[in-house]
C-alpha cells in the first residue's frame, strides 16, 4: 500500500489575509488612540475661569502643558481616524479639521502649548504595541 500527501501553496491568498489583517489592526489602533484622545479632552483643568462666549456659563481652562479645557466640545467632536493605503503602505491617522487644533498642540507666540492629540499617542502606547505585535495567524480565517 502507498500513501502520499499533496501540499500547495496559495501564496496569493496568504498574502491577502495578512494585507487584510494588518488593515484591520490598523483601524483597531486609531480607534484606540482616538478614545484615548477623547479621554485626554475630557475633565478638568488647573488653569483660569472663563466665560463660554454666548452663554452664562463658565468652564476653567487649561494651563500650559495641560490638555485643552472643553469649553463647547468642538474640538473634541471634530476627532476622526482614517486608514489608508493597502498591504504595506497602510497608514492609519487620528486628528482634527480644526485649526486651531495644530495651534493647542504645538503653541503659538502668544499661548504655551496644549499638547492633547500626542499625549494621548502617548497613552495608548502600550494597547498599539500589544494589537500590532499580536500574532498574525491568531485572526487569519
Amino acid at each position: 500500500m502507498t500513501a502520499s500527501f499533496k501540499v500547495e501553496f496559495h501564496d496569493k491568498e496568504i498574502i491577502v489575509n495578512l494585507e487584510k489583517e494588518g488593515r484591520k489592526r490598523m483601524t483597531e489602533v486609531v480607534n484606540e488612540v482616538r478614545n484615548v484622545t477623547l479621554e485626554t479632552l475630557s475633565g478638568g483643568r488647573s488653569g483660569r475661569q472663563y466665560r463660554i462666549p454666548g452663554t452664562q456659563k463658565y468652564y476653567t481652562a487649561s494651563s500650559p502643558g495641560e490638555p485643552p479645557a472643553v469649553a463647547t466640545a468642538q474640538l473634541r467632536q471634530s476627532v476622526s481616524t482614517a486608514v489608508e493605503g493597502e498591504g504595506r503602505n497602510t497608514v492609519g491617522m487620528v486628528g482634527t479639521d480644526k485649526d486651531y487644533g495644530k495651534m493647542l498642540e504645538y503653541g503659538t507666540s502668544k499661548m504655551a502649548a496644549r499638547p492633547w492629540l500626542f499625549k494621548s499617542f502617548q497613552k495608548a502606547s502600550g494597547k498599539i504595541k500589544d494589537i500590532l505585535s499580536r500574532k498574525y495567524l491568531e485572526g487569519m480565517p
